[in-house]
């Protein structure tokens, strides 16, 4: 049966193809621009029905080894580059939201690969050995893969474990201006009903305990922090972008800090979020600080050219994460949130949901 997958999907046998036909990957700055350091690569790993090793050799060729240590495949790197050139173009030709490419899965097959995406149970979408030529360390490390020859993808996934809940402010709401609210269809008018009826809205609490949780051990003042910034984002006349929410944010100042750069202390904070929901961290599973994807990310740029945000190099990580995202809404329907309700208590609370979304 022929192999179909999406832009993202195929981005990822694309990147595989990419790097082998170059046998390194250049670092990137917060904009994406390569930077003159760059990384050779020693071997890359890939688990399918068997694992396979895919190094290069001093003849420029790629030597595929299998988990018996067999020789599978000796493939010269040119046939991986041209491989790659062909491929970048039909994914950038595709209509449909899945398809095959028939001369890929051919080649595919000549060197193991049987799958788009190979089985895993964490955030590393491929691993790699580099030869981290400032430090001489060749460690095998594992990288997350996010393609801009797709549609823009998800850093945090909404669901009913990112619903943040607030307090209704300002007066006591009748129910007939609940109901009155809460018929109104999109959720920006909602709000701006809101703020017009004289009310505001409180930080009350994280819904789900384990992400609260999560929260909580990356920073104590975390919860409010990001419920605050995705406040500021649902608010009529508010843009979604991570860096104006927490500028925004800044200036109110809601932690009382007190040093000479306030902006700098909230952007670590958000830096800090970001970082570890790229690395590891999802809402619903305990978080203990051990990243996943170790290595750090590989974008795959319009142009086809790959960048590396190497972890080693975490400042041009956080600031590749924080310049490139932005809050989404996602489905009222699906996560309850956007709705005015009575609380056991008799206050007023709405539900936000947090989902954070790469901006290409």
């Amino acid at each position: 049966m022929p192999l179909t997958g999406n832009k993202g999907e195929w981005s990822e046998i694309y990147t595989l193809f990419k790097l082998l036909g170059d046998g390194k990957v250049h670092a990137g700055d917060a904009n994406m621009n390569k930077l003159d350091l760059y990384y050779p690569i020693l071997d890359i790993i890939r688990e399918e029905i068997k694992r396979y090793e895919y190094k290069p050799d001093i003849c420029k060729n790629i030597v595929v080894i299998d988990e018996d240590g067999i020789e599978y495949a000796r493939i010269s790197m040119d046939s991986f580059e041209r491989q790659s050139a062909d491929l970048l173009v039909a994914i950038k030709n595709a209509k449909e939201r899945a398809f095959e490419v028939p001369s890929a899965e051919d080649f595919m097959l000549k060197i193991g690969c049987s799958k788009l995406k190979a089985p895993s149970n964490d955030k590393a979408d491929i691993r790699i050995v580099i030869h981290d030529l400032r430090t001489n360390m060749t460690p095998e490390l594992g990288f997350s893969i996010k393609s801009q020859l797709g549609s823009a993808s998800t850093l945090l996934n909404a669901g009913e474990t990112t619903n943040i809940r607030f307090k209704v402010v300002g007066g006591d709401m009748t129910d007939e201006e609940i109901t009155s609210i809460n018929q109104i269809q999109d959720h920006l008018p909602r709000m701006a009903a809101l703020i017009e009826h004289g009310y505001g809205l409180d930080y009350s609490d994280i819904e789900h305990p384990v992400f609260k949780n999560n929260l909580l051990f990356l920073d104590t003042s975390m919860p409010k922090f990001i419920a605050s910034c995705l406040l500021f984002s649902s608010m009529p006349n508010a843009t979604s972008s991570i860096k104006d929410a927490v500028e925004a944010i800044a200036a109110q100042n809601p932690l009382g800090f007190t040093g000479s750069d306030v902006v700098a202390f909230y952007e670590h904070k958000m830096k800090v979020l970001l970082l570890d929901s790229a690395l590891g961290m999802t809402p619903a599973k305990e978080w203990t600080g051990r990243y996943d994807a170790n290595g750090g990310y590989l974008v795959v740029r319009k142009d086809g050219e790959i960048v590396c945000y190497h972890f080693y190099n975490r400042n041009d990580v956080e600031d590749y994460l924080y310049y490139n995202t932005r809050f989404e809404r996602a489905s009222r329907s699906r996560y309850h949130f956007g709705y005015l309700y009575r609380g056991d208590d008799g206050n007023v609370y709405l539900k936000l949901n947090l989902q954070i979304r790469f901006t290409k």
